[in-house]
């Protein structure tokens, strides 16, 4: 023995354990730590999906405000300018709209009601606050909405160079996936029901809501020829498939044609 009159006794023998630990240390740092890498996810599927979702809803809100240049209305009592939209449809044909336009510099509260392509409008100044049946503009069709190839489909249809720009928060705390591309102004047309003509290259900012699926926001970004200034149409989407009720100038004595 190495010492006489004392015992020895052999350490446990730990290195093969440590190396294996420091392997799997290793292992891990190379490959981000252990956590895999999460696969973005399809722009153009998350906006299909959203679009065929509000496609298929019973009902649903969209609130429209449009900032920047203002937008001229040709209408049977003159030319206005669209500042805001507050409507609520009801599938599948069926619409009403508080809008706010101005007229001479003045806000004027103006209330429309559409089913297909028949139109009623009342407001305080131009018909006593009565409904008329008339064409309050050309074009103006919830239809267009929710058909095949106009509306939600259309604007996915005409997106290009999507990209997903990540995970957010509206003010109303609904978290969201921000999407953004590109699209030509026409093809958007039917997302404004008909109401509004976009003309030329349009930046799309679309938020998807991640636990519903639904579309929550359309941010429309247009180019104006000779304004310093984009248009901006600011489209939110609640209430899907909540109860809706109606001012129908069909059930109204007073209605006029």
């Amino acid at each position: 023995q190495p010492f006489p009159g004392r015992s020895f006794q052999r350490p446990p023998f730990r290195y093969p354990l440590m190396l294996l630990a420091l392997l799997a240390v290793f292992a891990l740092a190379a490959c981000g730590g252990g956590q895999p890498t999460p696969t973005p996810a399809d722009p153009l599927a998350l906006v299909t999906e959203a679009a065929a979702a509000i496609r298929a809803a019973d009902s649903f809100r969209m609130i429209v405000d449009q900032t920047g240049p203002t937008y001229p209305i040709n209408t049977e009592f003159g030319s206005v300018a669209f500042r805001r939209a507050d409507a609520r449809y009801a599938a599948p044909d069926t619409l009403q709209a508080a809008l706010a336009v101005l007229a001479l510099g003045a806000r004027l509260d103006v209330d429309v009601f559409a089913r297909g392509a028949d139109q009623w409008f009342r407001a305080p100044l131009w018909t006593g606050n009565q409904w008329l049946q008339a064409t309050f503009a050309p074009g103006f069709n919830p239809e267009i909405l929710i058909a095949q190839d106009t509306g939600f489909q259309a604007a996915v249809d005409a997106a290009r160079d999507l990209n997903v720009i990540g995970d957010t928060q509206l003010e109303s705390g609904q978290n969201v996936v921000h999407i953004q591309g590109r699209a030509d102004g026409p093809a958007l047309n039917g997302l404004l029901v008909g109401l509004i003509e976009m003309q030329g290259d349009v930046l799309v900012d679309v938020f998807i809501d991640r636990e519903t699926h639904f579309p929550a926001r359309f941010v429309l970004t247009e180019t104006v020829e000779g304004e310093d200034e984009p248009r901006v149409w600011t489209l939110d989407i609640l209430d899907v498939n909540a109860p809706v009720q109606l001012d129908d100038p069909e059930a109204t004595p007073e209605a006029a044609s």
